[in-house]
């Protein structure tokens, strides 16, 4: 039975992720709705931090403040044709979504563990930029829930940290 006692909540947390990409790819599609990127997926990705954290009984309050920074990340604008301007505005957007990282991390007690996953964290953010302004894709949503993935990814996961 090792390994397999916190299987659900790995699934749960992946679903989770997938929900929220999902929700924020359709945000910034027309015909749907902007708060779906800005509030809802934000919230998705918040509460099964949360939630994973209170079933795994190391629930700390910071990780409440995983939504604030996910909120105005995802609210961010992003979208111009100058290469420069992609540039800036997609670090903007992965920085504000990385910071839900760092407050994870400060719930975790800045432990090795958790240093390791901020840096991977900014690795998907450096990997988001570079999908951002060099788009190979012809298909905005598939773009945008690609970037979602690489920045949110490692997020419901984080009371797994030891």
């Amino acid at each position: 039975m090792w390994g397999t006692e916190n299987i659900y909540l790995v699934i749960a947390g992946g679903f989770a992720s997938f929900i929220a990409n999902c929700l924020y790819s359709m945000g910034g599609t027309d015909g749907y709705s902007k708060w779906l990127r800005r509030f809802i997926s934000s919230a998705v990705l918040a509460l099964s931090v949360n939630i994973i954290a209170l079933v795994l009984s190391n629930w700390h309050w910071q990780y409440i403040l995983t939504y604030i920074p996910l909120c105005i990340g995802f609210s961010l604008p992003y979208g111009t044709d100058s290469l420069t301007q992609k540039v800036v505005k997609r670090a903007l957007f992965a920085f504000g979504v990385s910071n839900a990282c760092l407050i994870c991390l400060w719930a975790t007690g800045f432990t090795s563990f958790g240093w390791v996953l901020v840096i991977m964290s900014f690795i998907g953010g450096l990997l988001s930029i570079v999908l951002g302004a060099i788009n190979p894709y012809n298909n905005a949503p598939l773009e945008q829930f690609i970037i979602c993935q690489y920045l949110t990814l490692l997020i419901p996961f984080w009371p797994f940290v030891r």
